[in-house]
């Protein structure tokens, strides 16, 4: 989901899941952009309105998106450590449900958040997408954990860094039509990681 600082990692298997071909990103973009010209005489449109919803959409969340970075570098230690083997598999598969449920509360938490305007709620619904993804993946990774099994975890990383992507270039369009300026750390938002690493490395 990225949400993680770059650091290199292997693929998962992919059981056929591929990432959407340029061309149809830059389509969904356009469609979930399009109409921000429309209603430009509306004050809600205007780029002082813009800045105050892109401010306001901001304040509520990047302390989630920064939460979900610090959670998901904790699970590099457990997974190190059922990979050399110095913790059991249902000792590490206790830690990283802890994690998992915590990850899940994150997962309430965006999808609770509600935008001010119609292009700001819907890039916030593929950004919250990313949340399901990963939820998922770590469920699957906990019950595999357990089972001293991880080779067939579902591979969501190239649909969450499309989403992820998606998301951003978005909010980089509206804040550029708007003089507004994101958060530096958001250009890593896509880059590296997504998913923990079942060997830890």
């Amino acid at each position: 989901m990225t949400r993680r600082p770059t650091r290199a990692r292997r693929r998962l298997r992919s059981r056929g899941a591929r990432a959407p071909t340029v061309p149809i990103v830059l389509a969904l973009l356009a469609a979930t952009l399009s109409g921000c010209g429309h209603s430009s005489a509306s004050a809600q449109s205007s780029p002082a309105a813009q800045r105050a919803a892109l401010s306001a959409y901001l304040m509520e969340v990047e302390p989630i998106r920064l939460a979900v970075n610090r959670l998901l570098n904790g699970a590099d230690p457990i997974l190190s450590a059922s990979h050399d083997k110095t913790i059991t598999p249902q000792q590490a598969a206790l830690r990283m449900g802890a994690l998992e449920r915590r990850f899940a509360g994150y997962t309430v938490d965006v999808a609770a958040v509600t935008p001010s305007t119609p292009q700001l709620r819907s890039l916030h619904a593929i950004y919250a997408h990313t949340f399901i993804l990963e939820d998922s993946y770590l469920s699957a990774l906990v019950t595999g954990l357990a089972e001293s099994d991880t080779d067939d975890l579902p591979n969501t990383q190239s649909e969450q860094r499309a989403a992820i992507i998606q998301w951003r270039t978005g909010l980089e369009v509206l804040a550029r039509r708007a003089g507004f300026k994101l958060p530096a750390d958001l250009q890593a938002a896509g880059r590296g990681e997504i998913a923990p690493s079942p060997d830890g490395s």
